[in-house]
């Protein structure tokens, strides 16, 4: 193979017998265009105006007619929605620029075209028409004379186009330049530009144009394709990168003396190599028109060692497509245990090459072939030079393998649609932190980048650029409120496009935060059962607050007394409530704010007291007493925690009671009777709680005390008149002063004694008959102590002792 010469295998090993043909055949044989010629066609479906992208770069792929609707390896195996562009292979063009009446031609006119087309077109993906010329010939007469007759092959192109409403065409011209005897040393090198230019005015702008190139044809200017010429008016160059072994096996790295076994597309390394054509060919077209052909096929032979790459073949080179390669493992002629894998170490693009014994043809056959680890090198390098695509020569060889789809799908799958969701969900208050989610199909290795477009604004801004995070969180701290938008981007990893696709627009809102809140009670606590209690809550920070008040019972739960209202206010009724500490809380949050709550303010106790349900009260000393005596009255008061008495005196001659002492905490009152009339007074006391507003919540009722007027003299005689004999009665008399109710008590001091002897307790009588019968004859001493009945005192007054002698 020459350096302009890396062509179609299929052609030069299948169709080379029908080329050769279709140059000697009768002008019968050829396709003309005529009125008649689609009569008997089926009716063609619709022109497919706008194709789906369903992949980051275009998937062209050839369809062999021989094999066009096989169920295994046909149209129907494959997976149209990794297929860009399908380019039926095909109608071979003869010396005169018609189409050749041979199987290629019967297929497409057959219902096999028709549905592949619809399939096609159901997908989103286009069909094209291969239209076929080759000639290597010494001179290339038949390609000369075909080129010579481009105005026939454009016109037939263009009716066939339009008549199955296929989508473009893909021009399989295979030649060498040279002159065709004229005075143009370039003339067929200019002639394919020419038909190229010819066809795309034919055709219009729309329809899809491509055309097979040899892998060197960049590199030499000379040649049969003028890559930059071409450029100009085809819509992309599939370039023809394989059958290389046939020109790298003289050059480094192999040197070998002849034809040696190699890769048929490696990747770097070799003379011919993938990398280097593409620099070739994007140093003369944009990257956008240049499409890299890959191989479905490898080749195989015999050869001397298992073990020896690049090995001179034993025998023909014959070619295993893909089908055939990936299966050659289970073939019942390989010898078991034989089976070797290989990769390629020259090449970066790990070619693979297999070795096995062949126990039919009794020989070592190696293998070297491209399987989906090495044609996604070249897939990658398609993505890293940008090129407009990769094409397959041919799809039939691979038939529906699920390992080459997939090799496509993780190198040139398309994000198809892309979601996306915000939480929390809108609206929030500024400073909330607002994860955004996003998820695409249909691509292996999806790409997101996030936009949000602010209030007021026209212009979108990139929030977080491409990256493989599918989150991305927004710091609403500092953030205007208003209504935002939110947009998703998606891109496959390997996808030129700014997006393959998008999540709309979405909006979200952000609010001013209530950032704190702060409550009180009126009246304070603690209070009663009954107290009407108002809580009264404000909150800094928010445009439109909304109140929750809660409140927690004593060993009960949290309950909402008052839901979310504009209200700042909450009227606690607490009548019938059990006495105890509870907690009051409110929540706040702002009007447009789906939060539970955006501040609180916490717990606080508030205690309901139980009222004084009783008290007692008692004086001491207990009455009657003399004026002048120090009265203690005290009170103990039951069923409230924090009593509160006021003590109460009436007069004997008012009706009208008097605070003796005011409402205090002290339980006990002095009551000073100095200089109190003497009479029948009564006392009370009130009792209330501490937190109580009632006058009292009980009582002790009005209780009698006494207070007398002490005795304030008394005088005392004896009778007889001492002396007098023992034995004699003597009666002493006693009479008091100053007190209503005396009583008189009576003593005697005998003679040479130092302790008094009462003879006569207190009582009313104020006379004592002393017997002295049996009494020792000497000075006697006789007193007499007085008190009023009221009183307290030991005596109130007394009669000093005086004398009475006994003889």
């Amino acid at each position: 193979m020459s350096r302009q010469r890396t062509r179609h295998f299929a052609v030069a090993l299948v169709l080379s017998a029908v080329l050769t043909a279709a140059a000697a055949m009768p002008a019968v044989a050829s396709i003309a265009t005529s009125s008649t010629s689609s009569s008997t066609r089926a009716p063609a479906p619709a022109v497919v105006g706008a194709v789906v992208a369903h992949t980051s770069r275009e998937v062209f792929g050839f369809a062999l007619a021989s094999s066009l609707s096989d169920p295994s390896v046909g149209y129907p195996s494959w997976n149209f929605d990794l297929l860009s562009t399908v380019a039926f292979f095909g109608v071979h063009v003869d010396t005169a620029g018609h189409f050749v009446g041979d199987n290629g031609w019967n297929v497409w006119n057959s219902a096999a075209l028709s549905s592949l087309v619809s399939t096609a077109h159901q997908h989103g993906a286009k069909v094209v028409l291969t239209i076929i010329l080759q000639d290597f010939s010494a001179n290339t007469p038949n390609m000369c004379a075909g080129l010579m007759h481009a105005d026939a092959t454009v016109a037939q192109t263009v009716t066939e186009v339009k008549a199955k409403g296929v989508d473009g065409v893909n021009i399989d011209y295979e030649g060498l330049d040279g002159s065709c005897g004229t005075a143009d040393p370039f003339w067929a090198q200019h002639a394919m530009t020419s038909m190229a230019q010819q066809m795309r005015t034919a055709l219009g702008p729309a329809p899809y144009i491509s055309i097979d190139t040899y892998s060197g044809a960049a590199a030499d200017g000379y040649g049969f394709f003028d890559i930059a010429g071409l450029a100009t008016y085809v819509d992309s160059m599939f370039v023809m990168a394989y059958d290389m072994e046939y020109s790298n096996y003289g050059s480094a790295p192999l040197y070998c003396s002849s034809f040696c076994l190699g890769p048929t597309s490696p990747l770097t390394a070799y003379r011919y190599n993938d990398t280097s054509v593409m620099s070739q060919y994007l140093a003369k077209a944009p990257a956008s028109k240049v499409i890299l052909g890959v191989p479905y096929f490898g080749r195989k032979a015999c050869v001397a060692s298992p073990s020896i790459p690049n090995q001179y073949p034993t025998s023909s080179v014959v070619a295993d497509s893909y089908l055939d390669a990936s299966g050659e493992a289970a073939y019942y002629e390989v010898q078991p245990g034989s089976y070797a894998i290989h990769r390629e170490t020259n090449s970066a693009g790990m070619e693979r090459w297999d070795t096995w014994f062949n126990t039919t043809l009794k020989c070592t056959r190696q293998l070297y072939w491209d399987d989906a680890v090495s044609l996604g090198k070249k897939y990658d390098l398609v993505n890293a030079d940008g090129l407009r695509g990769v094409g397959i020569w041919n799809l039939n060889y691979g038939g529906g393998a699920p390992e080459l789809w997939a090799a496509l799908q993780n190198h040139f799958a398309v994000c198809s649609s892309v979601t996306a969701s915000a939480a929390p969900a809108s609206p929030q208050a500024t400073s909330t932190t607002v994860t955004f989610t996003a998820s695409a199909s249909g691509c292996p290795n999806p790409r997101y980048q996030f936009w949000l477009l602010a209030p007021g604004s026209s212009t979108w801004t990139v929030a977080q650029a491409y990256s493989s995070s599918a989150t991305f969180n927004w710091n609403t701290a500092g953030q205007a409120v208003g209504t935002y938008r939110y947009s998703v981007w998606a891109r496959d990893a390997g996808s030129p496009a700014g997006y393959d696709t998008f999540f709309p627009g979405a909006a979200y809102t952000l609010n001013s935060r209530c950032v704190s809140v702060t409550a009180s009670a009126v009246p304070a606590a603690p209070q009663l059962p009954g107290t009407t209690v108002t809580l009264t809550a404000s909150t800094p920070g928010c445009p439109n607050p909304l109140y929750e008040f809660w409140i927690l019972a004593p060993g009960g739960s949290w309950t909402v007394m008052q839901t979310y209202s504009t209200s700042a206010t909450f009227t606690w009724n607490t009548a019938g409530k059990p006495p105890g500490t509870y907690l009051y809380s409110v929540w706040v949050r702002d009007a447009t704010s789906s939060a539970g709550y955006d501040a609180y303010f916490p717990g606080t106790a508030y205690t309901v007291t139980s009222p004084c349900t009783s008290v007692t009260a008692s004086a001491s000393p207990a009455a009657p007493q003399a004026v002048g005596t120090a009265v203690t009255i005290t009170a103990s008061a039951s069923g409230c925690p924090n009593p509160r008495y006021e003590f109460w005196i009436l007069d004997p001659s008012s009706s009208s009671w008097a605070i003796a002492q005011a409402y205090s905490s002290s339980p006990a009152f002095a009551w000073s009777t100095t200089g109190k009339p003497a009479g029948i007074y009564r006392y009370s006391v009130w009792v209330r709680d501490a937190v109580s507003s009632a006058g009292y919540d009980t009582f002790f009722p009005g209780t009698a005390y006494t207070l007398n007027t002490p005795c304030t003299s008394v005088i005392a005689t004896a009778a007889p008149a001492s002396p007098q004999s023992r034995g004699a009665t003597i009666a002493f008399s006693a009479r008091a002063s100053g007190c209503p109710n005396p009583q008189y008590e009576f003593w005697i001091l005998a003679p040479g004694s130092s302790t008094w002897q009462l003879v006569q307790g207190y009582s009313t009588n104020a006379t004592f008959s002393w017997n002295t019968a049996g009494k020792p004859a000497g000075n006697y001493l006789y007193s007499v102590w007085v008190r009023d009945a009221g009183s307290a005192a030991a005596y109130d007054t007394y009669f000093p002792g005086t004398a009475y002698t006994l003889t």
